[in-house]
């Protein structure tokens, strides 16, 4: 409190007044003060109160302070909150030792380890600043034009119980009858007592049963019934225009109001769409002929589609190649353990289901740390480079979950509603989920690089329609990312170590190499598949172990199941059937079924040699010389005469004459090439201007229409017919067919081997300008008149191929076996011993050779009869050529009646091909089961053998021999026309113990098969014997041997689980 007092000081008076007084200043200090608000005064003064004091203030003053305000905090804590703040220092300082202890070198050994010290200055690639997510611009999609608009009503459905139903049917009224009993009490005296054995009675109560219900009402009370529909009705305006039409017409017509109408109606046959005969798959496949897949992420795996150039491939990341002929799983050399289990799985499915227009057996596998291979030159051939490039180094180890968030928020999903797409606010720029995907939705989804239009197997079929175009409308738009941080269709061309670039996020159009696709309900490709967060793979589902005792028996015990068909004999006449018409044997034919008589008459017969990449027409006399190592196009041409039968059975007199008809035959040689065969079938079609049916023939197994084709005339060479050589030339031909018109000479190798005792032959000798027909010693005399015919035909025609002299000096000798000159030898080469001679052959040889194979492919054991395809009611001695039985799925069993004996021919185990990598699957790499099974039919064709012979031929003579591929004797070899080894396949089975030309008794190789027991030692080689199950060889050991060896007995043996069985065989040495 200060008095009143006042100072002087130059010009500056203050007066001190009162507390509450006014301080008044001088009027030279008002002049020189700025003009301030009072706000700003006590901002000033409260922040000089708060921080400038401090500056005035000591340090030790300002601790004391603290420690003063920290105390009278805690004066306000209660026990327990120090006890709590106890504990924390405790377990803070409890946790300090892990400062102390070395840091674990387990992220050496990850990804990010293996590049530390490579990427050490480098900086992700896909960096983004900025946390907000950022997705495209949600924007509902329709066509221009204006919205269709229906004109409807609402229809009532009526119910069963309603007011009309109750109505019609009158309610009938129900009567009761009532009995009344008039009682007195005088009528009780009359009532007499009797007394009566007590006797307990159990009675059962009945139990009272609901009625049943209504149908009717319980139908009625059902609310998901809709007692109504709405009716479109469309087309009104046109319906009553064609009403005025016709009410106008029918004025002054006397026609019927009907007539009228389709008189006056107008049809657009324009706009009907009729359905094509043809499955050519849609041009909206969910697939492309090259397609390169991207396998990259950490946490949800993306597999995306990328452009197909080697510059989108880099090694931190998993690639998938897929054509339609072979798959390839390029594996980064920095690519992660997840991506490699992702990629792995997506290659499997495609090799086993063949999705994505991929039918492979095996997939190639390409490391980016294998360098230089075949397999990855033809990896990058595809990529479009000629060699193998440097490939981009991987990226930085974020890179995977930068680009993992980033790629999923440029997901665009919509949906149809009515007529335009309305974008899924719920799932726009997020992975998608599987619940989304109902039985009555549309959905396209829009990946970039990717467009799908997804329909329920419930959605209309015009919206299906309408959706499509929607998704054209957007896909013909380009795209436009500028919305989001990356764009998916260029994002793989920045992944990597590679130098900052900055990438377009729009353009007008989306480019060739990206997928718009239409996909169906439970038809997703793997590659829509893999998009979804949660879509269901029932093939990582765990499942509860099988128990052993229902498992399967792994021994085969087969038996054919259709033995009495072999006994019956096939259909002696060949029938060529071409597009539902009979050709019988190319001259006529008889249908039993219409009664009717076909004859063909040949009109034309051209003829087209195959070259390289074109084809030559060849003269008409060279149109019967063909050479086995040449292709040929044969166009006949031909008329079709049908006659009837009379009632009384005899040939009608009327000869109706059919139209033209046109057939083209592609004839290959034995030794014709791969790229000649397609050629030809590729000409073929570029000469058939009538769209006329095509017939592939290969050389040994020509059909009687064929052959009739030449008259006899057909002569096939060996060789190429470039090669030919013109003359001083010895040729063997050897003559096949058994009718005058289907003959012909078939060349074959110039030596005695090649002779055959129940046939002719026909010898050419240019040099010594002759001809030598040589008749084996079964050889029919048909055989050797249309022989001696053949030889006519040679003389007369002389084909420029066969180089004959043309004067008349030529010379035709007759020479039989077994009389032959040394100079006939001499001529071929070798003597007698070479072939499998019948001279001195007591037995009937005027028989057919039949043939069966022998398989087990489709389940059952089978014997099916193989026929010669221009067989007929001569004996036919040489039916079948070798290919038949090489050209057949091995291992292959085939059994040959040859009437005196049977033969089984036994396969060959095909080897691994050495193309392929060890890791990589091989389909004839068999083992286990499917040697189980080989030895289970070849137990089961001898089985099959003995019956046969035992129910056709004398059962207490059994001959029978077992031959293997390769190894055939020479007597075997004789069975067939002609025959060339084979040393490739000689040198597989020579290698499992086998000899050349051994001739095995069936009874002695069936006795091995089925042999039960063998000694302990035999069963602890390697490899077993045969016959030998080897997932059960402890079945083959005595009871002895097996105590001894197992210290158990065998029942024992059996009650063990399976786990402790497998262990005692493998320490036994029996696994």
């Amino acid at each position: 409190m200060f008095d009143d007092q006042e100072d002087t000081l130059d010009d500056t008076v203050v007066l001190r007044t009162k507390k509450n007084a006014p301080v008044r200043r001088s009027l030279s200090e008002c002049d020189h003060m700025p003009h301030r608000s009072i706000a700003d005064l006590r901002a000033e003064l409260r922040q000089r109160g708060e921080t400038e004091w401090r500056k005035k203030v000591k340090s030790d003053v300002a601790e004391e302070f603290r420690s003063i305000k920290k105390n009278v905090i805690n004066d306000d804590l209660s026990e327990d909150s120090i006890l709590a703040t106890r504990l924390n220092e405790l377990d803070a300082s409890s946790k300090q030792w892990q400062n102390r202890v070395e840091k674990s070198d387990a992220e050496k050994f990850s990804i990010s380890g293996k590049m530390a010290e490579k990427m050490k200055d480098a900086t992700p690639t896909i960096n983004i600043p900025d946390d907000n997510k950022k997705t495209p611009q949600a924007k509902r999609i329709r066509l221009r034009g204006t919205v269709t608009k229906w004109t409807s009503r609402r229809v009532s459905v009526p119910k069963l119980d309603d007011a009309a139903f109750k109505s019609f049917f009158e309610t009938v009224k129900h009567s009761e009858s009532v009995e009344k009993v008039n009682l007195r009490l005088e009528d009780f005296d009359a009532v007499e007592r009797q007394s009566l054995l007590v006797i307990r009675k159990n009675v059962q109560v009945q139990k009272r049963r609901g009625a049943s219900k209504n149908p009717i009402k319980a139908l009625a009370k059902r609310t998901d019934i809709a007692d109504e529909y709405t009716e479109v009705i469309t087309g009104v305006a046109e319906r009553e225009k064609k009403r005025l039409a016709i009410e106008r017409l029918s004025k002054d017509s006397n026609k019927a109001a009907e007539a009228l109408a389709g008189l006056a109606s107008t049809e657009d046959f324009t706009s009907v769409a009729l359905k094509k005969s043809t499955s050519a798959p849609s041009f909206l496949a969910p697939w492309k002929n090259l397609m390169l897949l991207q396998v990259k992420g950490r946490r949800h795996v993306q597999v995306r589609l990328v452009e197909p150039v080697a510059t989108s491939v880099n090694e931190g990341d998993n690639f998938i190649l897929i054509t339609p002929n072979a798959l390839y799983n390029y594996i980064g050399a920095y690519t992660n353990v997840i991506e490699q289990s992702r990629a792995a799985d997506v290659v499997n499915h495609i090799r086993i289901t063949g999705d994505m227009g991929c039918k492979v057996n095996r997939v190639i596998t390409v490391n980016g740390s294998d360098g230089l291979t075949k397999n990855s030159m033809e990896f990058w051939k595809l990529l479009g480079c000629k060699d193998v490039p440097p490939c981009i180094n991987a990226g930085h180890p974020e890179e995977d979950e930068n680009y993992e968030t980033n790629i999923l928020r440029t997901n665009m999903i919509y949906k149809m509603d009515e007529e335009e797409l309305v974008p899924l606010e719920n799932y726009w720029g997020v992975i998608p989920k599987v619940e989304i995907l109902q039985e009555r939705s549309i959905l396209v989804f829009d990946f970039g690089s990717e467009m799908y239009v997804w329909s329920g197997k419930g959605a209309p079929l015009d919206k299906k329609k309408m959706a499509v175009k929607l998704a054209e409308k957007i896909w013909d738009d380009g795209y436009n990312y500028s919305e989001c941080s990356v764009c998916p269709l260029n994002i793989a061309s920045i992944l990597g170590e590679r130098q900052q670039e900055i990438l377009p996020l729009s353009a007008a159009k989306r480019p060739d190499w990206a997928l718009f696709a239409r996909i169906s309900q439970h038809r997703e490709s793997v590659l829509f598949r893999e998009k979804f967060l949660d879509w269901p793979d029932y093939t990582r589902v765990i499942s509860i172990k099988p128990d052993v005792r229902k498992t399967v028996n792994p021994n085969y015990n087969l038996a054919v199941d259709n033995i009495e068909v072999m006994f019956e004999e096939g259909e002696k006449e060949p029938d060529l059937v071409v597009e539902n018409t009979h050709l019988g044997r190319g001259d006529k034919y008889y249908d039993k079924e219409t009664l009717r008589h076909m004859e063909y008459k040949t009109l034309e017969i051209q003829t087209w040699r195959i070259l390289e990449n074109t084809y030559e027409e060849l003269s008409k006399g060279s149109i019967g010389q063909l050479y086995d190592g040449d292709s040929y196009i044969y166009s006949w041409r031909y008329k079709q005469n049908i006659r009837g039968r009379e009632l009384s059975g005899n040939p009608s007199k009327w000869n109706p004459v059919g139209r033209d008809r046109h057939i083209f035959f592609c004839w290959h040689g034995s030794n014709s090439s791969i790229s000649e065969k397609c050629t030809a079938a590729f000409l073929t079609v570029e000469l058939d201007k009538q769209n006329a049916p095509q017939v592939r023939v290969v050389q040994g197994s020509e059909p009687a229409a064929f052959l009739r084709l030449f008259s006899g005339n057909l002569v096939i060479y060996r060789g190429k017919r470039s090669d030919r050589i013109k003359k001083d030339k010895v040729r063997l031909f050897i003559v096949r067919g058994e009718v005058e018109n289907e003959t012909y000479l078939m060349e074959v190798p110039v030596s005695t081997s090649s002779l055959r005792s129940r046939t002719s032959f026909v010898i050419v000798d240019n040099v010594s300008n002759r001809i030598i027909i040589w008749n084996g010693a079964k050889s029919t005399e048909y055989k050797r008149k249309i022989t001696r015919d053949i030889v006519c035909r040679l003389l007369d025609n002389k084909p420029e191929d066969m180089y004959l002299d043309d004067s008349d000096d030529l010379k035709v000798l007759e020479v039989d076996e077994g009389y032959e000159s040394n100079e006939f030898f001499e001529i071929l080469g070798g003597d007698s011993t070479l072939y499998h001679s019948l001279v001195d052959s007591l037995e009937d040889y005027n028989y057919t050779v039949r043939m069966f194979k022998l398989s087990s492919v489709t389940g059952s054991f089978l014997a099916n009869e193989i026929l010669c395809p221009h067989r007929s009611d001569h004996c036919t001695p040489y039916p079948f050529v070798q290919s038949e039985l090489y050209s057949a799925n091995q291992p292959a069993l085939f059994l040959i009646d040859n009437h005196h004996e049977l033969w089984l021919w036994q396969g060959w185990w095909p080897e691994k091909d050495p193309e392929l990598d060890e890791d990589e699957e091989d389909v004839s790499d068999q083992t286990g089961s499917g040697a189980i099974r080989w030895q289970a039919e070849r137990r089961a064709a001898m089985q099959v053998a003995q019956k046969y012979w035992a129910k056709r031929y004398d059962p207490s003579k059994f001959v029978a021999h077992a031959v293997w591929a390769g190894l055939e004797p020479v007597q075997f070899k004789n069975l067939f026309p002609c025959w060339e080894d084979r040393e490739d396949v000689m040198e597989m089975n020579m290698k499992d113990g086998r000899k050349l030309g051994e001739m095995i008794p069936l009874e002695d190789e069936l006795a091995l098969l089925t042999r039960t027991t063998y000694p302990l030692a035999e069963l602890l080689q390697r490899p077993l014997p045969e016959g030998v199950d080897p997932t059960q060889i402890e079945n083959y050991l005595s009871l002895e041997d097996f105590q001894e060896l197992l210290s158990i007995s065998k029942d024992e043996f059996q009650k063990l689980p399976a786990w402790k069985k497998t262990a005692l065989k493998k320490d036994k040495g029996l696994f």
